[in-house]
C-alpha cells in the first residue's frame, strides 16, 4: 500500500472503535431519528413500507413499528428484511417482547438478487485498498474488513431479491423505504431500489456519514428527483428523501 493511501485510511473512522461500550445498532426512543419518523408518519401515514437490515429489531425497525402504532395507522404492510437467521430470530423475540410484532412482518433473506453481491476481492479493492472517501465512518479494522463484510451477507439457503418481491407486491409504488443493509452494499442497494420504484415515495437512508450511504447522500443533493425532507449527523447520520421518479 502506498504512503498516500495509508495516510488517507487514517482519516477513516472505524465505527466500533469510537465507543466499544455503545450499542451502535440501537436507536433510543428519544433519538432524533425516532422523533423525526414519528412526526413524518403523522402526515405521510404510510401503508406500504419496506426496510432492509433489521439486525436485532431494536433500531429502525422498532422506531418504524412504534410510529405506526402511535399514529394508529391500520391496514398497512411493513416488511423488514434480515439475511442473518440468528439476527432474524432475535428480532422476532425483541419485537414480540416490546409489543410491536403485529406492526411488522419480519423476513429472513437477502434484500438484493444474489448475483449483485460483490466478491471478496472487489470488497477488498473498494473498501480497503482504494476507499473513495476519507473522513467518513467505515466498519471493521482494515485487516478483517473485506472478510467481515463478505461474511455478513453470506448465507446459503435463504431467499434473495426480497426487495424485488415486496416492491412488486406494492406495484412498485411503496410509500416508505428504509435502506440500512451491510456497509458495503449501500450504493448497490440504493440504485437497485431506484431502478424498481415507479411512483413517488419517501426513502430513508441510515448512515449518511458512513461509506454505506455517503456517496448516495452527496448524489441526491444535485438530483432533481429528490427533495431532502430532513438530514442529521446523529450517530452516523440519517436522512429522509422525497423521491419522484
Amino acid at each position: 500500500m502506498i504512503a498516500g493511501m495509508m495516510e488517507a485510511d487514517k482519516r477513516l473512522k472505524v465505527a466500533g472503535e469510537l465507543d466499544p461500550s455503545a450499542n451502535l445498532m440501537q436507536m433510543a426512543a428519544e433519538s432524533e431519528f425516532s422523533r423525526h419518523i414519528h412526526s413524518l408518519f403523522k402526515t405521510l401515514r404510510p401503508q406500504r413500507l419496506v426496510e432492509t437490515g433489521t439486525y436485532c429489531g431494536v433500531g429502525s425497525t422498532t422506531v418504524i413499528a412504534s410510529a405506526l402504532q402511535e399514529c394508529r395507522i391500520t391496514g398497512h404492510k411493513f416488511y423488514s428484511i434480515e439475511v442473518n437467521p440468528l439476527h432474524h430470530n432475535t428480532a422476532f423475540e425483541n419485537l414480540t417482547n416490546n409489543g410491536l410484532i403485529n406492526y411488522v412482518t419480519l423476513v429472513n433473506g437477502l434484500s438484493l438478487p444474489r448475483e449483485y453481491l460483490p466478491p471478496i476481492d472487489e470488497i477488498e479493492e473498494k473498501f480497503v485498498k482504494n476507499v473513495e472517501f476519507t473522513d467518513v465512518f467505515i466498519d471493521h479494522p482494515e485487516n478483517v474488513r473485506a472478510q467481515n463484510y463478505f461474511s455478513e451477507v453470506s448465507f446459503d439457503g435463504v431467499p434473495d431479491d426480497l426487495l424485488g418481491v415486496f416492491l412488486k407486491e406494492f406495484d412498485y409504488r411503496p410509500d416508505f423505504v428504509m435502506l440500512d443493509s451491510a456497509g458495503h452494499l449501500g450504493t448497490i442497494e440504493f440504485h437497485y431500489v431506484l431502478s424498481l420504484i415507479k411512483g413517488p415515495c419517501v426513502i430513508a437512508l441510515d448512515d449518511i456519514y458512513h461509506v454505506k450511504h455517503y456517496k448516495n447522500f452527496i448524489d441526491v443533493q444535485s438530483d432533481p428527483r429528490f427533495e431532502i425532507i430532513a438530514s442529521s449527523k446523529e450517530k452516523f447520520g440519517f436522512c429522509t428523501l422525497r423521491y419522484t421518479p
